[in-house]
C-alpha cells in the first residue's frame, strides 16, 4: 500500500520502506530553489529515517552544480543510514550532467520508477 504527500516542488509516495520523490518543477535555476527542493528530501532521510529513496527527475531538463552537490549530500546521508538512493526518469541533459561529472558511476540509475522501486526488493 502506498501513501502520497506533496509540496509545490515535490510529490512523495511511500511504497513500504521505499520513498519515491518526484520532482515537479521544471529547471532548478537558482540556489534558493535548489534548497527548497532538497531540504524536504533531506528531512525525510534525517528526521523520518526514510533510507530507501527513489528520486524521479523527469521534470528536470538539466541540473546545475548546486543541485548535483545536493544529490551527492543526499546520497551520503542515505548511505550513512544503511540505505540507498536510486535515480530514475533522467532527461538527456541530466544524463549528460551526471556523465560529465562522473556521478553516473556513483548513483544507481534506472529508466523507470517501477524499475527503481523494484531494485529495493
Amino acid at each position: 500500500m502506498s501513501s502520497t504527500h506533496g509540496t509545490h516542488w515535490l510529490e512523495r509516495e511511500d511504497f513500504g520502506n521505499v520513498t519515491v520523490v518526484r520532482l515537479k518543477t521544471p529547471p532548478i535555476l537558482n540556489d534558493a530553489l535548489t534548497h527548497a527542493v532538497f531540504d524536504p528530501i533531506r528531512r525525510l532521510v534525517g528526521a523520518m529515517g526514510r533510507n530507501g529513496v527513489v528520486l524521479s527527475l523527469g521534470a528536470a531538463e538539466f541540473l546545475p552544480s548546486m543541485a548535483l552537490g545536493q544529490m551527492v549530500l543526499l546520497n551520503r546521508m542515505v548511505q550513512a543510514g544503511n540505505g540507498r538512493l536510486a535515480l530514475c526518469h533522467l532527461s538527456t541533459g541530466v544524463k549528460e550532467s551526471l556523465a560529465s561529472t562522473h556521478l553516473d558511476e556513483v548513483f544507481n540509475i534506472y529508466a523507470t520508477e517501477q524499475e527503481a522501486v523494484q531494485s529495493f526488493s
